[in-house]
């Protein structure tokens, strides 16, 4: 698999080469895998896979949604919220305006 981003040097590599999963040449899991959690004999799907092979592909009707204005209009007991916006969450704390 081709390397993301460049090649490390400077204050990054030394960061890098103090650390304890550090193995010389690259980075290693300084714990076990689960057996059985991946059959190394099986092909790696390709980005057409997940996109538009298996199963359905299509929602079977429109997607739940609402407007989070209203809900973003009160404050959360918590003082944190969370809000699913499209295919990531966005989390921030909420100060009090007081």
């Amino acid at each position: 698999m081709k390397s993301l981003g460049r090649k490390p040097e400077g204050t990054r590599l030394e960061r890098i080469k103090t650390s304890p999963r550090w193995a010389g040449d690259r980075f290693h899991n300084v714990h076990k895998s689960i057996p059985g959690l991946r059959d190394w004999n099986a092909s790696m799907p390709s980005i057409s896979d997940f996109m538009c092979g298996g199963e359905r592909r299509v929602p079977r009707g429109p997607l739940p949604s609402m407007n989070p204005l209203e809900a973003w209009a009160r404050p959360p007991g918590s003082g944190v919220r969370a809000t699913w916006l499209g295919h990531s969450p966005m989390v921030a704390p909420l100060t009090s305006a007081s």
